[in-house]
């Protein structure tokens, strides 16, 4: 690798000072009214995200750089839902829920306000955190005012951290494992929350962090990683589809692969059914394979062909599929509601905020499986047709 590529590290990356707080955010030392009513419909969403009835939440707060005098373009903006773990039975088992419930969150929806990315934490009333300043939107006041004087930073420490942490994204942006890159971006968020325990905002491993953001590796990994699974989730469902046609006694020979695309008169007559039940079956293809596809005549081309094969293709498909889907369930480690039931909850509750953003039923699916690595096709659209029969027992249809 040329260690010129190492170089880069310059503090501007990381931080800058400004002699005011963030005028896109605060009027004077006062948050802005209408930022202040987002951060707290944002913050009511979270809560009915984590799905806790009668969670008691003391405070909300905003920290980070952009509640101080060294916000960047690339700055975030944290908010703190802070809870007292003391008061809740089994907090251990809270605070894995927590943590677990955030990352979901956090990594389903990118929510920014004025261009700046929102992240969401629930921290315990008696966790100490380090942060140069902290507003309370329920005081709508700054309870730790930060200060102007600009600290003392390891500069030497922190660009050598940088050039450890440039390394290991670039070796990770080069690579077709995607455990590999999941592994990179947990060490990268590992090395900020380290920084911040021990040293604070200006800690040389959270420099380092910004700087590498700044530099849009952190989202060019997520990006590698997303394009990653798709891939993956396409070779799921290409050996899923050839089962299913060995199943049904389909041999893909080469020049049965060359035959022309036929047309609905085409089938019709094969068949010797009328073209209103090709037709019908053909409506019920092009549909399926929209979900592989954005291309509504390539779609329709494809349901044709697998239409010459078997006319009732996409029938014996479903039923396959279904079929599956049982077994695959049992593969999901989901834990057991009151009555010894699987509880597919964090499955269901997912669904529930994708369809308030009114996703079509393929994204949705598409949006699961992107979540789930344990979730195949047929799960997730399994998982799909569940949500909707609770929904219309619960609207009494």
């Amino acid at each position: 690798m040329n260690i010129a590529e190492l170089e880069k590290f310059k503090i501007e990356d990381a931080i800058n000072f400004h002699d005011e707080y963030n005028p896109w955010l605060f009027d004077g030392d006062k948050l802005k009214p209408v930022i202040k009513k987002q951060l707290e419909t944002i913050a009511d969403d979270f809560v009915e995200y984590m799905g806790i009835p009668g969670l008691a939440i003391e405070d909300i707060i905003i920290t980070g750089s952009n509640v101080a005098y060294t916000y960047t373009s690339h700055s975030d903006l944290d908010l703190h839902l802070l809870v007292d773990f003391a008061k809740l039975p089994n907090s251990d088992v809270y605070k894995e829920l927590f943590n677990a419930k955030k990352s979901l969150y956090n990594d389903t929806y990118e929510i920014t306000i004025r261009d700046i990315p929102v992240e969401l934490y629930v921290q315990d009333t008696s966790q100490p955190h380090v942060s140069l300043g902290e507003y309370s939107l329920y005081k709508d006041m700054f309870t730790r005012i930060p200060s102007k004087k600009r600290a003392n930073l390891d500069e030497i420490s922190a660009a050598s951290k940088f050039e450890r942490l440039e390394e290991m994204c670039l070796l990770a942006l080069k690579s077709k494992d995607i455990d590999k890159v999941k592994h990179t971006l947990d060490i990268i968020k590992r090395y900020r929350q380290a920084g911040l325990d021990n040293k604070g905002e200006f800690g040389p491993e959270n420099l380092a962090f910004k700087a590498i953001r700044s530099k849009g590796y952190f989202q060019a990994l997520h990006d590698h990683r997303n394009k990653l699974r798709a891939a993956q989730l396409s070779l799921e469902e290409e050996l899923l589809r050839r089962t299913f046609e060995e199943s049904i006694g389909l041999i893909r020979e080469g020049e049965k692969l060359s035959k022309p695309t036929p047309t609905v008169d085409d089938l019709s007559m094969d068949y010797d059914v009328s073209k209103e039940t090709v037709l019908k079956q053909l409506d019920a293809g092009i549909k399926i394979e929209l979900e592989h596809t954005n291309d509504r005549e390539i779609a329709r081309e494809i349901a044709l062909d697998h239409l010459s094969e078997k006319l009732d293709y996409y029938e014996l498909l479903a039923k396959f599929e279904k079929e599956s889907i049982g077994e695959s369930l049992q593969y999901l480690n989901a834990k057991y509601d009151q009555y010894g039931m699987p509880d597919y909850s964090k499955y269901l509750n997912f669904i529930d905020k994708l369809v308030k953003k009114k996703l079509s039923r393929v994204d949705i699916v598409r949006q699961l499986q992107m979540q789930f690595d344990e979730l195949e096709r047929g799960s997730a659209r399994e998982l799909v047709s569940r949500w909707e029969t609770s929904q219309r027992i619960r609207l009494g249809i």
